[in-house]
């Protein structure tokens, strides 16, 4: 084949087969204690091959935790992200940290029609 053609095309490695699975889950409060066991879970999960970093964000309506962990293979980043999701959501509730929902204040006023 020539390097003309390969220099223009995609080239995919398919021999370390892994993809990113990234996790972003909205705190009220205890980000320390939600990040420790954020990356407790998912070093713990088998489909998870390694916990790169759980970096913090600010969100609309408090702190976001975005874990990012290698996945075994490419097809399992949607399992991981849904099975991290329940069971951080189950640790969180028996640890009473809260998770951040959207809020919208509406303010109503008024007017007399005299």
């Amino acid at each position: 084949m020539p390097n003309s053609l390969m220099a223009a095309q995609v080239t995919i490695n398919l021999s370390d087969p892994k993809m990113m699975a990234i996790v972003n889950i909205g705190l009220d409060y205890g980000v320390d204690r939600a990040r420790a066991i954020f990356t407790d879970i998912a070093s713990a999960y088998p489909l998870v091959r390694e916990v790169v970093g759980c970096p913090i964000a600010l969100g609309s309506s408090g702190v976001v935790l975005s874990l990012r962990a290698w996945c075994n293979r490419i097809g399992d980043a949607g399992k991981v992200r849904a099975d991290l999701y329940e069971q951080a959501k189950n640790r969180f509730d028996k640890e009473s940290i809260g998770i951040a929902s959207a809020a919208t204040n509406l303010l109503v006023t008024l007017q007399n029609s005299a």
